[in-house]
């Protein structure tokens, strides 16, 4: 699974994807593609800039998947993803 492999996922379903794991973090993809998030909130609240996790890594590690579609979110584990992923590929001819 790749981050474009996702993009194209969400780009067909309209939604976005937020995955991740709380060791590594998490990162948001759309049909855009990543989506780089501004960390503001976290310098307001304990005065510092955190670095972005890398998006490859967090991929690599993610158990938690959540689905954002226009009538509301599902949490897929990896697992769950990975199937749901493999129906899309198969759908659109990948």
């Amino acid at each position: 699974m790749t981050i474009e492999d996702v993009a194209d996922y969400c780009e067909f379903k309209n939604c976005a994807v937020v995955l991740g794991d709380p060791s590594v973090g998490f990162v948001s993809i759309d049909g855009g593609g990543y989506q780089k998030r501004n960390n503001f909130s976290r310098f307001l609240s304990f005065n510092e800039l955190s670095a972005l996790p890398s998006p490859q890594k967090v991929l690599e590690k993610a158990t938690t998947f959540r689905v954002q579609l226009p009538g509301g979110e599902s949490v897929l584990t990896r697992e769950q993803f990975e199937q749901e992923l493999s129906v899309f590929r198969k759908k659109v001819g990948a």
